[in-house]
């Protein structure tokens, strides 16, 4: 019974501590990721408070690990300092009993991390991202019932209506840009031209694409090398303005770990249809006796997209891979900091911390940026690349450990 309640109290006091440093660390570090997000596309405080949600699941699987290492070096400097360790074990327990539950909770946030971070934690950025898109959207209606025209620099079209009614364009007008004038946003040189009687404006966050509904259209084409056409004849896509970041289909981060795992796929796919492609147009030249028949300048571009293919596979893979690790980050955290946390009893606690937080600074993140890029790059398996800050932090701690579990 005493056991259970001795336990319990030391969990009672890492989760106060922890959810405390959470709360603080998350607020500042939402709070300049918002801040930037509303700068760059103006948004309202309306809509800073919709996008909060978004933003911190974003942000949890660094915040989580670094309010645990403070949370433990905390907890057990001050248990130690107040010689309870001592305590603990001239009454023949282990130092594990009060270790065992800050370990245990490290274990539960590390597989709650993981479980986010291939899942829930790629969504809610999408839908953030989505969030931003549909406030691009309002920007834009607000400046055609305004201004009746939108020309801004490197849209390809310029947008001109009579009149917004609700959320309906009026007597549209798209008049598309030449390639070379599109950094203008004072030209007049066009090469197409569609009208329509109605339209609407919708953007598609997951293609980076804003997609104009048209009724009624009429397409006139001012030059033969206009790149320009409509879809279904009565649809136009073209890429959303001012924000360069907004221009882009799905990134990584935004993906579940199941559609990464879909796109590799994908890719493999791509690489054994291409293989088996090629090997059987060059089987046939070589069988009919005649060689020259063999496509020599598409084996190259073959030869090319094979290793697009394959380093796309690893691009994803070392995501997934990426995920799992920082996931995992919380148990290695706290495997280091408790121990350390009391042997620096005897000082302050912010000592410990700084003493744990040192080395994640200097070699953790660094060695996990580096495992990145190796394995993006396949100079080394992506699962062994993206776990050397974690074995590092283990090994570590295989140093600090002992001295705490001795009589």
């Amino acid at each position: 019974m005493g056991l259970g309640i001795l336990q319990r109290y030391v969990m009672a006091e890492v989760l106060r501590s922890f959810v405390l440093a959470l709360v603080a660390l998350t607020s500042v570090i939402v709070l300049f990721m918002v801040m930037v997000e509303a700068t760059r596309n103006g948004l309202s405080p309306r809509e800073v408070l919709w996008l909060l949600p978004f933003v911190v699941p974003n942000s949890l699987p660094y915040t989580v690990p670094v309010s645990l290492l403070l949370s433990v070096c905390v907890v057990f400097g001050r248990l130690a300092s107040d010689n309870e360790i001592v305590a603990i074990k001239t009454a023949g327990l282990s130092a594990l009993t009060v270790l065992g539950p800050a370990f245990t909770l490290g274990a539960l946030l590390s597989a709650a991390m993981v479980y986010g971070s291939h899942g829930p934690i790629p969504l809610a950025t999408l839908h953030g991202r989505e969030m931003i898109f549909k406030n691009k959207e309002d920007f834009l209606y607000a400046i055609l019932k305004k201004e009746h025209e939108i020309n801004l620099r490197h849209l390809d079209f310029v947008i001109s209506v009579r009149d917004v009614e609700d959320r309906t364009l009026l007597d549209a007008i798209f008049k598309h840009r030449k390639p070379r004038e599109r950094d203008s946003a004072q030209t007049s040189a066009f090469d197409a031209v569609i009208t329509a009687k109605r339209a609407r404006l919708a953007f598609d966050a997951k293609k980076g694409l804003m997609r104009v509904y048209l009724d009624e259209a009429e397409f006139t084409r001012l030059s033969q090398n206009a790149d320009v056409s409509l879809v279904n004849d009565s649809e136009l896509e073209m890429a959303t303005p001012e924000e360069p970041g907004l221009n882009q289909e799905r990134r990584l981060m935004e993906m579940t770990t199941t559609e990464l795992s879909e796109k590799q796929s994908e890719y493999l796919d791509k690489i054994e249809r291409e293989r088996l492609r090629q090997a059987i147009r060059a089987s046939l030249a070589i069988g009919a006796g005649r060689i020259g028949l063999a496509n020599w300048k598409e084996v190259q571009t073959a030869y090319v997209d094979y290793n697009f293919w394959d380093q796309q596979y690893y691009v994803l893979e070392t995501e997934k891979q990426q995920r799992t690790a920082l996931g995992f980050g919380s148990l290695f955290f706290v495997i280091l900091g408790a121990p350390v946390g009391i042997l620096f009893a005897r000082r302050d606690f912010l000592s410990a911390f700084i003493t744990c937080f040192t080395p994640i600074i200097v070699l953790y993140y660094p060695l996990t940026l580096l495992g990145m890029n190796l394995g993006k790059e396949n100079i080394l398996n992506p699962t062994a690349a993206l776990w050397m800050g974690n074995s590092l932090l283990g090994l570590l701690a295989c140093f600090a450990l002992p001295p705490i579990l001795k009589h």
